[in-house]
């Protein structure tokens, strides 16, 4: 009997989980055609898993399927993903590292013929444990649009960075809301390296790159709002690098690509501007000073960010709404200041990053922070503003 029980575990015949776990929820993924899809596979071991590590991804049999087809396969240290002529050469674990806890896979040009239930199944004897993804590829981008545009963010090392991804969609797009943050690699940026953060049916999950977790968050409790933003705290040099904001709501798909770049010193500029409160009556037009010299060694390109703190010790950044990047201007992030916030000078160049705020009303107040980053330099200073009735 016990023999019998050891091939039946062998071979998957019997499901016993043990203390082995699966942490990627089952889910629904939706990808535009052509695109490289991400199904995401998290696990967990314990000690009392001691046998040869088997990962297992399967196509579930369809209507029109005979049986259920082994796409990719991981087992005696060795990948085997010839099983499947659909998919050959198309499918790929996401990481060399397998064994760290991350099985997702990756196909590459999906196809509406790619839609269908995937498994993926884990075994270490004794623990046996799978999640499903039921991926959908659609043909067309629909009418959801990314608002934000493609920029360059710059931050010091060990503060918080604000990755911003506003979205709009109308009536038409009826299907569940997906947003998916990638990191990406390559020459041209056309790999999928790590999925970072994801929100799916309501939820989010965190938990699928280690260097970031615990250290990434969307910055709204209402992400349906229209605002898919994200911050990663105690940023480091090597999270530098090109990271996606991807919204999806059938049948519309749209990206937009944000590059970081991580300084590790505060040397070459200055914010003269003492920290202050600020205080105005409703409806009048208040003004927020920001004034910086730039070291005379400093060199390099010029970035200006103002964002809106939050928490008990405002360190929560909790919107960015306006941004000057390579001698533009960038205001339309956040709605409710859209069309009411301007910087005061026409030559920020000259060291004046101030900005005012026209018929501020009560909910404008609170903790704001300029930030000003030149060459490998970074600084901020706050302003606390209250307002008046």
């Amino acid at each position: 009997m016990v023999l019998l029980l050891g091939f039946l575990l062998l071979w998957g015949v019997v499901d016993i989980t043990g203390s082995l776990s699966i942490t990627t929820p089952d889910q629904t993924i939706q990808e535009a055609q052509g695109e490289t899809v991400h199904l995401p596979c998290m696990f967990t071991l314990n000690p009392e898993d001691e046998g040869p590590l088997d990962i297992e991804w399967l196509r579930l049999s369809g209507p029109n399927e005979a049986r259920d087809h082994v796409i990719i396969l991981y087992a005696a240290d060795k990948i085997h993903s010839d099983f499947y002529y659909d998919l050959k050469g198309r499918v790929h674990f996401t990481t060399n590292d397998i064994v760290s806890g991350d099985a997702s896979i990756k196909i590459r040009n999906v196809r509406p013929s790619d839609s269908g239930t995937y498994q993926c199944k884990v075994k270490k004897a004794p623990g046996v444990a799978k999640t499903t993804i039921q991926l959908t590829v659609v043909e067309f981008i629909g009418n959801v649009s990314i608002t934000t545009p493609e920029q360059t963010i710059q931050e010091a090392q060990g503060e918080t960075v604000h990755l911003p991804c506003i979205f709009t969609f109308i009536s038409k797009d009826q299907g569940p809301l997906d947003i998916e943050w990638f990191r990406l690699s390559g020459p041209s940026n056309e790999a999928v390296d790590r999925v970072v953060i994801l929100y799916s049916a309501d939820k989010v999950c965190d938990d699928f790159y280690t260097d970031l977790k615990g250290r990434i968050h969307f910055t709204s409790n209402d992400i349906r709002s229209g605002d898919a933003s994200i911050n990663i705290t105690n940023v480091q040099l090597s999270d530098a690098g090109t990271y996606q904001c991807r919204v999806k709501k059938h049948p519309g798909i749209v990206n937009r690509n944000i590059q970081l770049a991580v300084t590790g010193s505060t040397e070459s500029v200055n914010i003269t501007t003492s920290e202050q409160t600020v205080q105005e009556v409703q409806g009048e037009t208040v003004h927020l000073p920001c004034m910086f010299t730039p070291n005379p060694e400093g060199q390099g390109p010029l970035f200006i960010d103002w964002m809106q703190l939050t928490g008990p010790e405002n360190e929560v950044v909790n919107r960015m709404f306006i941004v000057n990047l390579a001698d533009k201007i960038y205001d339309d992030f956040y709605q409710d200041m859209k069309g009411r916030v301007k910087f005061t000078s026409n030559d920020i160049r000259s060291g004046d990053a101030s900005i005012n705020i026209t018929n501020v009303q009560l909910s404008d107040a609170g903790t704001y922070q300029c930030g000003v980053f030149y060459g490998h330099g970074a600084v901020k200073r706050t302003i606390q503003l209250i307002v008046v009735g």
